[in-house]
C-alpha cells in the first residue's frame, strides 16, 4: 500500500485540506420548497449569517439537494474559494452525505460540509410560532458555523487487503467455504484440530452428510489454492480487519500466517449422557448413541434387536428453555427409520414442543409420514417430566391427570448440541462473543455502523448454533460470498476519523486500553521504561470513549474533539438569539438514538420548548464532563443527555459508560453545591419522537423549579 495510487490520490486530498485562516464558509439557507420559508424568513436568517464573522458567502435556495442546486454549490466553491459549506435545511441523517460528496468532488473533506437542521428543529416543532422559529434557526446556523471554524479534516484511512484467508473447522459447511474460496482464486489455509476429515459429527447426524463431508475434504487435499493443516490448533492473533497475522500450532511446529479473512466453521458437538446416570446404559441412548444402532442394523442389513422403543424430546433441562433447532427434526427421522427397520415396533415420541424447521417445509412431511407409519406422538408438560424407571417410561398425562407407564426395550434421550472445547478460546483470539449457550456469534453488524471497516471474521453453521444440512449449506453460501466480496477490495477505505494520539502528551497511563470496545489501543514500550499508547486506525470505530478517559487529553477525535463540541456550547449559550426564551437547556443527543428521536418529533409537530439547543454526538460514549461543566459555566440551565438504550449501543457498551460518568458527576455536582436535577440522562430509541418531546417538556418543568435556587447562582453567572 505504500506505492498504491488510491492512496496517493487520498493523500493528496488530505494535503489539500491544511487548515487557512482565516476560513471561509460558505452558508446556504434552504426554503425546501415552502416547508422552511412560510415559517421562517430565511432572508432574514440569510442576513443573519452575513453577520457571522467566519461567513464569507450566504445564499438561499428552493432546493439545494436538487441535481441544479448541486451543481450551483459546487461553482460557489469554486468562484468564492470556499472551504468550509453549511447547508442550513433538514436533518443531517437525510442529505449529509449528498452535500458531502458534492464537496469531495471539488476535494473538500467531508467533515468541512455541514448541516444545521432548521426544519425538524425549528420549521416544523414551533410551526406556529414563527417569532421562536427564526430566533432558534439563527442559533442553529451561529451553532453551525462555529464548528466548521473550528473543525479539522477527518482523514480518509486507506489499509491493504491481503487475498487469502483461514479456515478454521472442516465439517461440510466449512469445506463448501473453502472450496468455494479456492474456486475463486484465493488461496486458503484449513486448520483442522482432529487427524482427518470427517471427524465431527453433523449437527443433524445423517450418514450421507458424514461421507458428503469425506468426499468435500479429498477435494480440498488436492486443491492447489488449498493448504491443510491437521492436529492444528491456533494459539495468537494480531493485526486488524484485512491484514491478520494468525500463529497456528501443529505437529511441534508454530506456522505464521499472512490472511486477510478468518472463517471459524467449527462443528457442534452432541452432549453425551456421562457415567453418572443410575438408569440402564445398555437401553437408555442419546441420539447420537441411537443413529449408530440404526446404521449398523442398515448396513447389516438386519433388523432391531428391540421394538418397544420411547423417545423423549427435550431430554435436558437445558433444552426446555432454550431450543437447539435440530433435535426434533433427528428424532422424527429416526422413529422412521426404526419403522422402516421393524414394522411392529412400537414407537411412542414424548415431546414438550415440536420444532418442524427447516428449508422447504421437508420436516412437516416427515412428521405426517411419521404419523402414517403409526408413530404415537404424546406430550407431556414441562413441570412433570418422563421418568424413566426399570421397565417403563412414566409421564402424567395432562387430559385425564392420571399416570402412563409406557413400557421400553429402548429409551432414546435427545440431548443438545453445545460448543467445541476450544469455542472459549476462539472467542478471545478472535474477539468474538459468545452467547449464552456457549456458541460464538458475530457481532451484531445491523446496529454497528455501516460506515466503518467490516472486521472480516466469521462465524457459520454450528460454530453460531446448530442447523440442519440444508440451513448449513445455505450459511455456506451466503458466507462465502461475503468473504469474496471483503478480500476482493483493492483497499479498505475507511472515510470517518479514528482517534488520534499526541505522542508529546500521552503519558502511558493505560486508561484507554480497557475502554475501547473493539480493542484498537495498544501500550507500546519505546525506550524500555515508557509506555506510550498507539491506535489501530482500522480498528478504530471512532465511539470517542478514550478521548473522555485520556486525563490529560492526550486523545483526540478528529470532527468530534474537545474543540468542535465545547464550540458549539459556547456558541449556544452566548447567542442573542437564545434570551428571552426560557431556561436554556443544552441536549447532547446520540446521533444514532436520541438525534434521529428529535428529528422524529419534529416531523410529527410533536411541540417542544424553544430553548432547546441539540447538538449531535457520534455516541453517547462521546458525553465528556468536561464539557458539560464547559455548559454550565456558560450558563446553561439544564444538560439533557439522550443515549441509545441499554443492549442498543451502535458501538458495543458506550451507553453504559455514559451513565457511569454522570451518576459520578451528579455526585460531584451535589457536594459542590449544585442541584444535580440540573443534569439528566435518558435512553431513547431512534423512533422515540414522542417520548423525546414529553422528556423535553418535564426537563423544562424541573429546571423552573431549581435555576433560581440560590445554592448554584454562581456556577450558571460566572463570566
Amino acid at each position: 500500500m505504500e506505492n498504491s495510487p488510491v492512496k496517493d490520490q487520498v493523500m493528496d486530498q488530505i494535503s489539500s485540506q491544511v487548515l487557512g485562516s482565516p476560513v471561509r464558509v460558505g452558508v446556504i439557507v434552504c426554503d425546501c420548497g415552502s416547508k422552511i420559508s412560510a415559517v421562517i424568513d430565511t432572508q432574514i436568517l440569510c442576513q443573519h449569517a452575513r453577520s457571522l464573522p467566519e461567513v464569507a458567502y450566504v445564499s438561499h435556495e428552493s432546493y439545494p439537494c436538487s441535481e441544479d442546486g448541486r451543481g450551483r454549490l459546487r461553482q460557489v466553491i469554486v468562484e468564492q474559494d470556499l472551504d468550509r459549506i453549511l447547508i442550513a435545511g433538514c436533518s443531517p441523517r437525510l442529505v449529509r452525505s449528498m452535500f458531502r460528496a458534492t464537496g469531495q468532488s471539488l476535494n473538500l473533506a467531508r467533515s468541512f460540509v455541514n448541516m444545521a437542521n432548521i426544519r425538524e428543529q425549528c420549521a416544523y416543532v414551533h410551526a406556529n410560532e414563527p417569532r421562536v422559529a427564526n430566533k432558534k434557526a439563527a442559533g442553529l446556523v451561529e451553532m453551525g458555523v462555529a464548528r466548521l471554524a473550528r473543525i479539522s479534516a477527518e482523514q480518509p484511512r486507506l489499509e491493504r487487503v491481503v487475498r487469502s484467508a483461514l479456515l478454521i473447522g472442516s465439517d461440510l459447511r466449512g469445506l463448501t467455504v473453502a472450496l468455494s474460496l479456492a474456486d475463486n482464486g484465493i488461496p486458503l489455509t484449513l486448520a483442522e484440530h482432529a487427524s482427518g476429515f470427517g471427524a465431527a459429527t453433523p449437527d443433524d447426524l445423517r450418514k450421507h452428510t458424514r461421507q458428503r463431508t469425506i468426499d468435500m475434504g479429498q477435494l480440498a487435499l488436492a486443491h492447489p489454492q488449498i493448504e491443510v493443516l491437521f492436529n492444528a490448533q491456533v494459539v495468537e492473533v494480531t493485526g486488524h480487519p484485512g491484514d491478520y497475522i494468525v500463529h497456528v500450532q501443529g505437529g511441534g511446529e508454530i506456522a505464521q500466517l499472512n490472511v486477510g479473512a478468518i472463517i471459524v466453521a467449527n462443528a457442534a458437538q452432541p452432549k453425551g449422557l456421562g457415567n453418572g446416570q443410575w438408569f440402564d446404559r445398555g437401553r437408555v441412548k442419546t441420539q447420537a448413541e441411537f443413529e449408530a444402532e440404526l446404521d449398523e442394523a442398515f448396513i447389516e442389513k438386519r433388523t432391531l434387536d428391540f421394538s418397544d422403543i420411547v423417545m423423549v424430546f427435550c431430554a435436558e433441562e437445558s433444552q426446555r428453555k432454550i431450543c437447539t433447532r435440530v433435535c426434533c427434526n433427528i428424532g422424527i427421522r429416526q422413529a422412521i427409520q426404526a419403522k422402516e427397520l421393524n414394522p411392529d415396533a412400537n414407537i411412542t415420541i414424548l415431546f414438550r414442543e415440536l420444532y418442524l424447521g427447516g428449508l422447504g417445509g421437508s420436516y412437516e412431511e416427515e412428521f405426517s409420514q411419521a404419523r402414517e407409519l403409526g408413530v404415537t406422538f404424546f406430550r407431556y408438560r414441562s413441570e412433570f417430566p418422563p421418568v424413566i424407571g426399570d421397565q417403563s417410561v412414566d409421564i402424567h398425562d395432562t387430559l385425564t391427570g392420571e399416570p402412563i407407564h409406557i413400557p421400553f426395550d429402548r429409551v432414546v434421550l435427545t440431548m443438545p448440541l453445545i460448543p467445541q472445547d476450544n469455542a472459549p478460546k476462539l472467542a478471545a483470539l478472535l474477539g468474538l462473543p459468545l452467547d449464552d449457550d456457549g456458541f460464538l456469534a458475530e457481532a451484531r453488524m445491523r446496529l454497528r455502523p455501516g460506515r466503518y471497516a467490516e472486521p472480516g471474521i466469521y462465524a457459520l453453521g454450528s460454530a453460531q448454533q446448530p442447523a440442519d444440512t440444508d440451513e448449513s449449506l445455505f450459511q455456506a453460501y451466503l458466507t462465502s460470498s461475503r468473504v469474496i466480496r471483503f478480500l476482493n477490495q483493492d483497499a479498505i477505505k475507511i472515510e470517518t476519523p479514528a482517534a488520534q494520539i499526541d505522542a508529546d502528551l500521552c503519558t502511558g497511563c493505560g486508561n484507554c486500553p480497557h475502554v475501547c470496545p473493539m480493542d484498537a489501543i495498544k501500550l507500546e514500550r519505546t525506550d524500555g521504561i515508557l509506555s506510550l499508547t498507539e491506535i489501530d486506525n482500522v480498528r478504530c470505530f471512532g465511539c470517542g470513549n478514550c478521548v473522555v478517559v485520556c486525563p490529560v487529553k492526550a486523545i483526540s477525535l478528529p470532527g468530534w474533539d474537545s474543540v468542535e463540541i465545547p464550540v458549539q456550547i459556547q456558541a449556544a449559550l452566548q447567542s442573542s438569539t437564545f434570551k428571552g426564551l426560557g431556561s436554556k437547556i443544552i441536549v447532547l443527543a446520540c446521533e444514532w438514538s436520541a438525534y434521529g428521536a428529535a428529528d422524529l418529533a419534529g416531523a410529527r409537530n410533536y411541540h417542544y420548548p424553544a430553548d432547546v439547543r441539540i447538538i449531535r454526538t457520534n455516541c453517547s460514549a462521546r458525553f465528556d464532563p468536561h464539557h458539560i461543566l464547559w455548559a454550565f459555566l456558560n450558563g446553561a440551565d439544564g444538560l439533557f443527555l439522550g443515549a441509545c438504550p441499554a443492549g442498543e449501543c451502535h458501538y458495543g457498551s458506550g451507553n453504559l459508560y455514559a451513565q457511569e460518568r454522570m451518576e459520578t458527576l451528579r455526585n460531584a455536582l451535589a457536594i459542590n453545591g449544585i442541584d444535580p436535577g440540573r443534569l439528566r440522562l435518558d435512553f431513547l430509541s431512534v423512533d422515540d419522537g414522542r417520548k423525546f418531546a414529553q422528556l423535553m417538556n418535564e426537563f423544562e418543568g424541573e429546571l423552573g423549579e431549581i435555576v433560581h435556587s440560590s445554592s448554584d447562582q454562581a456556577i450558571r453567572h460566572y463570566p
